[in-house]
């Protein structure tokens, strides 16, 4: 095959997508970060399934051009997570490659490889190297050198797959990281796995998609509206450490006790589990020491079912440009949007002053689409975005490009812990200017931390870390361990707190019980003369969420 048309572009992205379902679960297990976040792997497939869904209805006639197209855009509005963005970016490179082309030969596509790697990496302020974007690169370059006239399609994906995994192999010595922790970038694996699939395309044997991949999505990646119920939407998938005893009836009587609506489904060592519970910790309880997590998903489920309400009323226009509304003086100056989990915190900003809260963080990142959503919905004419996490702060770039009636301002906030401190300083009676510069000074002077558990066993940055010990991490990097959440909160506290310092705020999750809470305050008013405020946060996984300034 010398020539690809639209119909084998298409075909090949759709075995691409069916590559990353089935690798995804492997892919987010890669973490290298001992908290239950590993959701590379999940937000890649979900970024390149949208494309594959989208494609589905295209004709079989459709040009290369018009494949790509629909590509891109599906992908940039379903991307989530950085490895989502800027696998979005990648292929936002074909597409420019392929523009107003009915098919393409060899050479043509080692031009896109190449302008995929120039737009990826102009997605990111700051590349690092040793991760998706070193791989699109050095496949790229060696693309360069490789193909020759007589190069068929066939041969061609074979030399791609072959600089890919090297590059991606070679990934641990360009971050220590990775290397400490035995592991490869996850998300270069993913887009490895994403070329496999198109390989076996042009290889006459594409990727299919399995039942039991069915099966799996419809647990962990619903889109069910909670009519009427109240608690929290939990779903998680764990790793069992011993498949072969692993006592599914007895489970389900735990968590018969604990909720409902309950799904239960073991592939091989795989959990896969969906429960409606008041206290979705004492669902994760109960499953602890049956293994690690590889994806949690906790949602509140009145207010999941309010959001998709919002999102059903909004509307993306076919070409993926954003809707102008009709001209109309904006009710206020300034809005704000915070990405948050955890009931009480959301309450608590709202009554603060933000505008939309977009429920998602960690395990959980929400889609462009989804930012653009929130967007729409708040009647100021400035929007404000607190990402509250690394792995959002890209979605909510892309974003902001794609809105055109509204000026929008992403904080690139990193952490829930900061989301108070900013709010404070935020005003819809101010000016954007005012708005801004107070926002923007907070984000330098406020401190953070936050305490995790461990769920696996793990040395990181010279800490040897035990699986079910309480991590302490500053600026979202481990400092120390310790057995209890207490003890972790006091060695965070220790590092964070100076002579300049005056408030210290602590946000507690929903196992926190309220006599360890009264025990840290009381501790803290002794050794601190400082003011300390403590707000109900009711947040899955992390006990506290503590910032100082």
């Amino acid at each position: 095959m010398n020539i690809i048309t639209g119909k084998d572009w298409k075909y090949a992205i759709i075995s691409a997508a069916n590559s990353m379902d089935s690798k995804k679960n492997a892919i987010n297990a890669m973490n290298i970060f001992p908290v239950p976040d590993g959701d590379t792997g999940s937000n890649m497939f979900m970024t390149i399934q949208a494309a594959k869904e989208a494609l589905m209805q295209l004709s079989d006639e459709a040009s290369i051009s018009e494949v790509a197209e629909t590509t891109s855009k599906n992908m940039l509005l379903s991307a989530r997570g950085n490895s989502g963005v800027i696998l979005s970016q990648i292929f936002k490179g074909f597409t420019l490659a392929f523009e107003n082309k009915k098919t393409i030969n060899c050479f043509e596509l080692v031009d896109a490889f190449d302008k995929a790697t120039k737009i990826a990496y102009k997605a990111v302020l700051k590349p690092v190297e040793g991760t998706i974007l070193t791989v699109i690169r050095e496949t790229s370059e060696g693309l360069k050198n490789k193909i020759l006239p007589s190069t068929d399609f066939t041969e061609f994906f074979d030399i791609t797959l072959k600089l890919a995994r090297k590059s991606c192999d070679n990934t641990p010595e360009l971050l220590p990281l990775l290397k400490e922790a035995g592991v490869n970038d996850s998300g270069a694996e993913g887009l490895v796995a994403i070329l496999e699939g198109m390989s076996a395309f042009f290889h006459g044997k594409p990727i299919t998609e399995s039942f039991n991949s069915n099966q799996n999505n419809s647990i962990i990646m619903n889109d069910e509206i909670y009519s009427g119920e109240f608690g929290y939407c939990t779903e998680f998938i764990l790793d069992l450490d011993k498949p072969n005893k692993f006592d599914k009836v007895e489970l389900i009587k735990k968590f018969e006790k604990i909720g409902n609506s309950t799904i239960v489904v073991q592939d091989n060592s795989l959990l896969k589990v969906h429960i409606h519970a008041v206290k979705p910790g004492n669902v994760l309880n109960a499953v602890n020491n049956l293994g690690q997590f590889v994806k949690i998903k906790i949602e509140n489920m009145t207010i999941q079912a309010n959001t998709r309400m919002n999102e059903n009323n909004k509307s993306i226009s076919e070409n993926g440009d954003h809707k102008k509304k009709s001209e109309k003086s904006f009710s206020k100056k300034c809005g704000l949007i915070s990405c948050n989990t955890g009931a009480g915190l959301i309450s608590t900003i709202k009554e603060m002053g933000v505008d939309y809260v977009i429920e998602g963080g960690q395990t959980n990142n929400p889609s462009t689409k989804d930012i653009i959503s929130a967007i729409d919905s708040v009647d100021a004419k400035t929007i404000f975005i607190l990402p509250n996490n690394s792995n959002i702060i890209l979605s909510a770039q892309q974003a902001a490009t794609i809105i055109n009636n509204k000026k929008v301002l992403i904080l690139p906030t990193k952490s829930q812990a900061q989301t108070i401190p900013m709010v404070m300083y935020f005003s819809s009676d101010n000016s954007e200017k005012e708005n801004f510069a107070q926002m923007k000074e907070i984000l330098k002077q406020v401190k953070f931390g936050e305490v995790a558990p461990s769920v696996k066993n793990i040395k990181l940055d010279g800490i040897k870390i035990q699986k079910g010990d309480f991590m302490s991490l500053v600026n979202n990097k481990i400092i120390d361990t310790a057995k209890d959440y207490n003890q972790a909160a006091i060695k965070i506290i220790e590092k964070l707190v100076d002579e300049n310092t005056e408030l210290l705020n602590i946000i507690y999750g929903q196992d926190v019980s309220k006599a360890d809470l009264d025990e840290l305050v009381n501790y803290l008013e002794i050794n601190y003369d400082i003011t300390i405020e403590t707000y109900e946060g009711g947040q899955a996984i992390y006990p506290y969420f503590i910032s100082v300034l």
